[in-house]
């Protein structure tokens, strides 16, 4: 596929070379430019001839009908549905809806635009008769589609869809893209310090700073300083404070390998007619929506578009139940596939080479997930999800939209869950009935017991914006997530006369969550938030290091916005502890910082990824975002869980907080 994108540009680059206007001659030139006419004239007949040898064959002719439907959005719970239009082309009087390749990359440069990644835009260029380009002019990452071929090619997958002027290679949906500081940029930070250490005398003993705080042009963008009456200086809130700020000078970022997606190995057509390109709807909201937790879901009768868990989804059943066309249903495995191959992180810790050849071992499987029945294919999907799959992040979610809603898919989900997914079940409700055994339903998420705080939670949630925080009344009684949690202990914990000297974080019943919280528990708890990621289809690698404003003065300081100094710390975790509930353990295990305790914490690396049938299932996987640990410079893994230092045997004995308190004063 590279030779030959090379050779076409080639082509291009010389054909371009020959489209010179002439030159004016003399009459006593006229033999020398003959001769040049009749030198163009060969290159470019060899150049005609060499694009023909690239085809075997003449292009396959297709027939393209265009039908426009509503197109209904709503990517925000908080905003009512709106209502536009969309063209879908069905080929050759087929079912299989189909999109021109220039209008969606206008609509998805439109969508990434509406979702705060800046101002997206892509081109659509003509190489040849069968081979397009589309580019990313702010960042030149480049997509080829070869409809001969039926092959995708990427330059850079990652950066085709990341914000304008972003440099993470890798970054997860609900955590703030860090600005990645260039050095020319880091260099400016010293005037932050300029003015930090104003107030301090150098070592020579001349009662001078070492700086000069003097200068007009010193002092950080997002702050202001004011010089009291003893000379210090002190740092103002500013008018928009952050509460997550990036460190630049965190940043590790490799980008990711050229990948290419042989659409033929799935039976996928990529069309050209008429001078246009067409690909599967499908295949293009899989490849650059899913990660966005957006979702498109065509019903026969409209087109919609949703963000992951709204409720316009439940909209889909509105058209009347049926069955698939074999046309269909044979698309709707083959895409299933050419998804499940790409984006599953998994792959090789679930020994998968690639799905067609897992499926192959279960005819029964296969038959019902390639059928024109929308319910039997449903039923499939749960098994391959809960039963194959079994990694805790994937699962079955919601109905084909001609199978209709169904009341008994969760009871069946809980049947044809996996043994690994069931042991972990059955271990967590070990855990939850020994806590309610002591709490009942009120755990308390702060609690003082002597000179020990515990800190528990069940999931990870931020449920405001981030400057919201700044002016929102926080009620110790009726806390609202976690991040006003961590709000409310560091306050507690810091106020004046606390006995405080050792702090429990209880993740034993936590499940996982919102990863923009969980960077705000490492902030508070470790003094940076490291987060590492990486690309399982790719290879890309991005370690970035986050602060979190706890304290809400307008700037981060890690004496005050976190207790990673002057505090004996403890992560307390068990088979429940999943996802971010096993990610913040990693952070804690890896930082040197952190005693932990109880028993393995529960796996699950892959950030959660929400998808799509082309028939409207709705269905969750273990994406190719995968969370890990950096050390001695090497990404690892965190799916098997975090080793405790303390091992605790029995579920009691995690919530029997006194004799927990004082086991940890006689350990200190």
């Amino acid at each position: 596929m590279m030779k030959k994108i090379l050779s076409i540009l080639l082509a291009a680059a010389l054909l371009a070379s020959l489209s010179v206007p002439a030159l004016a001659v003399t009459d006593g030139d006229a033999d020398n430019a003959r001769t040049a006419e009749t030198t163009d004239a060969d290159a470019v007949a060899k150049t005609a001839e060499a694009a023909e040898t690239m085809t075997e064959e003449a292009p396959r002719k297709y027939v393209v009908k265009g039908v426009t439907y509503p197109y209904v959005q709503q990517f925000s719970d908080d905003e009512d549905p709106t209502e536009s239009e969309m063209t879908l082309y069905f080929v050759d009087d087929g079912d299989i809806p189909y999109v021109a390749l220039d209008e969606y990359m206008a609509l998805l440069g439109e969508l990434l635009t509406e979702m705060g990644k800046g101002d997206v835009k892509y081109t659509v260029e003509e190489l040849t008769d069968t081979m397009y380009i589309v580019t990313r002019p702010d960042n030149y990452s480049t997509m080829y589609v070869d409809t001969e071929d039926d092959t995708l090619y990427f330059m850079n997958l990652n950066g085709f869809t990341q914000g304008v002027g972003r440099k993470a290679a890798v970054t997860i949906k609900s955590l703030p893209e860090p600005e990645i500081e260039d050095l020319d940029e880091l260099a400016s930070m010293i005037s932050l310090f300029q003015y930090l250490f104003a107030g301090f005398e150098d070592d020579s003993g001349d009662g001078e700073s070492p700086f000069d705080p003097d200068e007009e042009d010193q002092g950080a963008e997002d702050a202001s300083f004011e010089e009291g009456d003893d000379g210090d200086y002190t740092l103002e809130t500013p008018e928009d404070p952050s509460f997550f700020t990036a460190g630049g000078y965190s940043l590790y970022n490799r980008q990711g390998d050229t990948v290419e997606f042989k659409m033929d190995d799935y039976s996928i057509d990529l069309i050209t007619a008429d001078g246009r390109c067409y690909l599967p709807f499908q295949t293009l909201n899989d490849l650059f929506l899913s990660l966005e937790y957006i979702q498109h879901v065509f019903t026969g009768e409209k087109v919609l578009g949703f963000a992951y868990g709204s409720q316009l989804a439940d909209t889909r059943f509105e058209v009347p139940t049926g069955t698939f066309s074999e046309e269909f249903a044979l698309f709707n495995y083959n895409e299933l596939r050419f998804l499940l191959d790409s984006y599953y992180g998994l792959k090789p810790e679930h020994n998968i080479k690639d799905f067609g050849t897992l499926l192959a071992l279960d005819t029964d499987l296969v038959y019902d997930l390639a059928g024109t029945d929308p319910r039997k294919f449903d039923l499939a999907l749960q098994r391959l999800t809960f039963t194959y799959l079994d990694d805790g992040h994937s699962g079955y979610m919601g109905s084909s939209v001609l199978a209709g809603p169904n009341e008994l898919d969760q009871y069946i989900a809980y049947l044809t869950l996996g043994p690994s997914s069931m042991i972990s079940l059955q271990a967590g409700e070990k855990f939850a009935n020994a806590r309610a055994a002591v709490y009942g339903d009120e755990v308390p998420a702060y609690e003082e017991v002597g000179d020990t705080a515990f800190i528990t939670f069940d999931s990870f949630d931020q449920k405001r914006e981030d400057q919201e925080y700044y002016t929102a009344e926080i009620d110790p009684d009726n806390l609202l997530d976690t991040i006003e949690l961590i709000i409310y202990a560091n306050s507690r914990i810091k106020r004046e006369g606390s006995p405080i000297k050792n702090i429990v974080l209880d993740l034993s019943n936590n499940n996982g969550g919102q990863a923009s919280a969980a960077v705000c528990v490492m902030s508070w708890f470790l003094g940076d938030a490291p987060v590492a990621l990486r690309d399982t289809l790719t290879g890309a690698q991005t370690n970035m290091i986050y602060n979190c404003d706890v304290d809400l003065d307008g700037y981060y300081d890690v004496d005050a916005d976190s207790v990673s100094n002057g505090y004996n710390l403890y992560c307390m975790t068990s088979i429940n502890s999943f996802s971010c509930g096993n990610l913040v353990p990693a952070a804690c295990k890896n930082s040197g910082k952190v005693t932990m305790i109880g028993q393995v914490s529960g796996g699950g690396s892959c950030v959660v990824l929400p998808c799509t049938t082309a028939s409207g299932a709705l269905f969750a996987i273990s994406s190719p975002h995968q969370l890990a640990t950096i050390k001695n410079g090497s990404f690892y893994n965190i799916d098997t869980g975090v080793e405790p230092d303390i091992v605790l045997t029995k579920a009691e004995s995690f919530y029997d907080r006194p004799a927990l308190a004082e086991y940890l004063r006689q350990a200190k």
